[in-house]
């Protein structure tokens, strides 16, 4: 093990080739500015961000992707603010990074709920400096006064709790839940959210395998998108709203979707990826995976430890689009099982390239900053 003093003089070094590194990173952000200024783009450009994020998350050891990618957040911060300023030319720089960092909404925030999504809403939005109140499902008083509630709890309490607080929310406020699934819960609010306040669905495309408060953190949204399903006459302010919230706790963007189209594809890239990696795991041959596995199977059993009441309602309350997507997988599936066990050497490699061009496709969509969601 290597002395305390080593470890330091290796801290050093490594922090003058990064200071370095940092001051050209900054050097060649001025010129962006002025590049950005002359063909009168704009500043921010949030699906540029989510490509680095997305790129440094591929590229280091996950068990430290997360804090690297909240220091590059901070990072792009502080290369707005010198941009805003060479585009601008006016202020200073004190000035402009502190108009970059509090760019917020003076809303008061109640969060519903104290799990690893509740708790790292909770957590994000005091890193950020709003007014905040942390409430566990059973409270009674703490979200009269607020602006902005984020109800955080499993689906089939969702509504039960909002219809029964409801008549105390203040006039105008804005109601988001944030749940996995859409549809039904849009269909049971519809009729009492329009009695003086707004509700939107929500669903913030974040998470980890772990779940409780404990587990929560106050950059667990950094670089992600957030979902919103409003209704048709959502007014655009408030949406406006939501979008810089969103912004300021991390969010890289908010994408906006109907509640059939978010459930249709969240069976798909989440609810499906949940129930293989539980099946996956309920070998028995896991049991004595240790020494004969690698990323492979860590990737694909990562999420096998999923809170089981959470994702049986999930599950539930999206039966019918989940059902779809499993039968259609089990197609695919099948097709690839009896193609191996045939010995259809022709028709495995052509399912192996025809997986692997679709997944090219899909980077090259999220290179171009054309998905639609």
């Amino acid at each position: 093990m290597k002395e305390l003093k080593d470890l330091r003089c290796e801290i050093d070094a490594i922090d003058d080739d990064l200071v370095s590194l940092l001051e050209k990173r900054l050097q060649v952000a001025d010129e962006v500015a002025e590049a950005k200024r002359v063909a009168g783009s704009v500043v921010s450009d949030p699906k540029r961000e989510r490509e680095i994020l997305t790129s440094i998350s591929e590229q280091v050891d996950p068990e430290f992707a997360r804090a690297i990618r909240y220091v590059y957040s901070t990072l792009f911060v502080v290369s707005k603010a010198r941009q805003r300023l060479k585009i601008d030319n006016e202020g200073d720089f004190a000035s402009t990074l502190k108009s970059e960092l509090i760019k917020r909404p003076d809303i008061e925030i109640a969060v519903v709920g104290m799990g690893l999504i509740g708790g790292s809403f909770f957590k994000s939005s005091v890193r950020v400096g709003f007014k905040v109140h942390g409430l566990h499902h059973r409270d009674e008083t703490g979200f009269e006064n607020a602006d902005l509630i984020l109800v955080c709890l499993p689906p089939e309490a969702i509504v039960t709790w909002i219809e029964t607080h409801s008549p105390r929310f203040r006039k105008g406020a804005t109601v988001v839940d944030i749940c996995g699934v859409k549809r039904t819960i849009m269909r049971d609010l519809a009729g009492i959210a329009r009695d003086g306040w707004h509700f939107i669905g929500g669903h913030p495309m974040a998470g980890r395998e772990v779940s409780g408060f404990a587990n929560s953190t106050d950059d667990l949204f950094v670089g992600a998108s957030m979902i919103l399903t409003p209704f048709a006459d959502t007014p655009a302010e408030i949406l406006d709203m939501l979008k810089d919230y969103f912004a300021a706790v991390g969010f890289a963007e908010t994408v906006l979707s109907s509640p059939e189209r978010h459930d249709d594809m969240i069976a798909f890239t989440s609810q499906l990826c949940h129930v293989i990696a539980t099946t996956y795991s309920r070998d028995e041959r896991v049991r004595d995976a240790i020494g004969f596995s690698a990323g492979s199977y860590a990737n694909m059993t990562r999420i096998a430890t999923q809170d089981p009441s959470v994702w049986r309602s999930l599950y539930a309350e999206n039966r019918d689009s989940l059902v779809e997507v499993m039968d259609s997988f089990i197609a695919r599936f099948t097709e690839m099982r009896n193609a191996i066990a045939d010995g259809d050497s022709a028709a495995v490699e052509r399912m192996i390239a025809e997986g692997a061009a679709a997944k090219r496709e899909e980077l090259l969509a999220r290179k171009r900053g054309d998905e639609n969601v």
